[in-house]
C-alpha cells in the first residue's frame, strides 16, 4: 500500500463515486462513450508520460506507460485518435506542462501516482467491464511495478496528488456532461 494512500483515501473514494466512474464500472458503457473517455486518457497520459520521462521520473518503471496502449484501445474501438480535448482535460495537460515548465518536475510524479497506480490496482477489474480488450489496464508484471512506483513516491506531492484527483473528477464532469447532450 503507498505511502501516498492514507493521505488521499478520502478524494480517491470521491472520485471513485463519481457518476462517469459507476457508468465506466456497469459493464454496460457504450462504446463512443469510452472512446470519449479513452480519447481523453490518452491526451492526459501522453502528457504525463512525455514530461515525467524527460524528467527521470520513469527511471526504473518499464512498462508503465499506457499512452501507447490507450492509443491502440482507441484504434481497436473504430475511433480516431483524437487529441481535441474536452477543456478539463486540456485544463490537466496545462497542468503538467506547467510543473515541468514551472520548475516543478517532481510533482508530476504525483500524477503517475493518480493515474498509473490506479490503473495498476483497479484495471484488472475495469478491463472486464469495457468494450475491446483493454489494453490500458494490461501491465506484464503488476507487483513489481507497483513495488518500484511505490518506493518512489514521498509525501512532498501529497498536494499535488490531492490536486490530481480533482482534475480527473473536472474530466468526469466534463465526459457526462458530453455524453449527456
Amino acid at each position: 500500500m503507498s505511502i501516498l494512500n492514507e493521505y488521499t483515501k478520502e478524494k480517491h473514494r470521491q472520485v471513485e463515486s463519481h457518476p462517469f466512474v459507476q457508468y465506466l464500472l456497469t459493464g454496460d458503457i457504450k462504446p463512443e462513450h469510452y472512446a470519449l473517455f479513452l480519447q481523453q486518457m490518452y491526451v492526459v497520459y501522453s502528457s504525463i508520460e512525455y514530461f515525467a520521462e524527460i524528467s527521470l521520473i520513469l527511471q526504473d518503471l518499464p512498462g508503465i506507460k499506457r499512452s501507447e496502449n490507450i492509443r491502440q484501445d482507441i484504434i481497436e474501438l473504430g475511433y480516431d485518435v483524437n487529441d481535441t480535448p474536452l477543456p478539463a482535460t486540456e485544463k490537466y495537460r496545462q497542468r503538467i506542462v506547467d510543473l515541468y515548465y514551472g520548475d516543478m518536475k517532481r510533482l508530476i510524479l504525483a500524477h503517475v501516482y493518480v493515474r498509473h497506480m490506479g490503473d495498476l490496482y483497479g484495471g484488472k477489474v475495469i478491463a472486464k467491464r469495457v468494450p475491446g480488450s483493454g489494453k490500458m489496464y494490461q501491465f506484464d508484471d503488476r507487483p513489481k511495478l507497483i513495488k518500484a512506483l511505490d518506493a518512489k513516491l514521498t509525501l512532498d506531492i501529497v498536494d499535488e496528488a490531492l490536486l490530481g484527483f480533482d482534475l480527473a473528477a473536472g474530466i468526469f464532469d466534463d465526459l457526462m456532461e458530453k455524453i449527456n447532450e
